[in-house]
């Protein structure tokens, strides 16, 4: 058994450095091909070193790495060795991607296809390094660090360097550079935070009711195929009621309105972060 499970750990280390190596190849084409021909800039420390190699000639892929790799050094003690031997690879195959696109021919000269499309690959890449456990930016290694010394969120702390750079570019490449790699930025934020949170995202249900709960279970089972948590709860004002969980995916949540409609409850809807474990799910036929 213990030898099993040792194996399908192996084999989902191998595919997470497979697809960590994919998305960081893809993050890579993205910046060499549509965005800094164009000089529109990504944010944290690749966007610190597209700027540098503008104005020194230096190779970006090999900046990347320089600028990054001694973050993750810092934050050996703070993320843990796997995490950053992980991180370490996804940078290096991305300083190697990138060093290769350099010699093909960007993909468009026009400013907003380049936006447009490099931003959506880049959120693409960068997505699926972080799904699959890598890093290609050192900024939130050390926003994670500081964060409980000078108590900003390490999201914020990202966010106003961020803010700082464009300003920097805006006056080093003029305003319409810098609202272009603002641009950027947010639309590769989103789709980043769409691919590594999935595509499927999981969405809680509580429900609170007076009804028969048994044939709510049982129509959210046959329909839907998933369990429900029971448990008794009790209102200030209605007194003793049953309240059911459950997770669904978004796609099913009008399912479960319609579910629910045919019952008196009251019920809220709210997203998920992260399931750990399996979710128990029927196969319907």
């Amino acid at each position: 058994m213990s030898m099993l499970k040792n194996n399908n750990n192996l084999k989902t280390d191998i595919f997470s450095y497979i697809m960590v190596g994919i998305g960081a190849t893809i993050a890579a084409f993205a910046i060499e091909d549509f965005l800094a021909p164009n000089k529109i800039f990504d944010g944290g420390i690749v966007g610190v070193s597209m700027i540098i190699s503008n104005f020194t000639g230096l190779k970006l892929s090999i900046l990347t790495w320089i600028l990054n790799v001694p973050f993750l050094l810092f934050g050996w003690k703070k993320k843990g060795p796997h995490f950053v031997l992980r991180s370490i690879y996804a940078m290096t195959i991305f300083a190697i991607a990138v060093a290769f696109f350099e010699t093909t021919p960007n993909v468009t000269n026009e400013h907003l296809l380049a936006v447009s499309f490099g931003g959506l690959i880049l959120g693409v890449g960068v997505g699926i390094v972080l799904r699959y456990g890598g890093c290609l930016d050192g900024t939130e290694i050390i926003a994670s660090i500081l964060s409980p010394k000078i108590h900003i969120p390490i999201g914020r702390q990202v966010l106003y360097f961020n803010i700082v750079l464009y300003m920097i570019i805006g006056f080093l490449y003029g305003w319409n550079k810098g609202l272009y790699s603002i641009l950027t930025y947010v639309l590769v934020s989103v789709v980043m935070t769409r691919v590594e949170e999935g595509f499927d995202a999981q969405r809680a249900c509580f429900i609170f009711t007076h009804d028969d709960v048994d044939s709510i279970k049982d129509r959210i089972y046959k329909e839907l195929g998933r369990t429900c948590t029971e448990w008794n709860t009790e209102g200030y004002i209605g007194g003793d009621n049953k309240a059911l969980y459950l997770v669904v995916s978004q796609y099913e949540l009008k399912q479960v309105r319609e579910i629910l409609s045919d019952f008196n409850c009251f019920a809220t809807i709210s997203g998920i972060d992260e399931i750990i474990g399996k979710n128990v799910k029927m196969t319907l036929l």
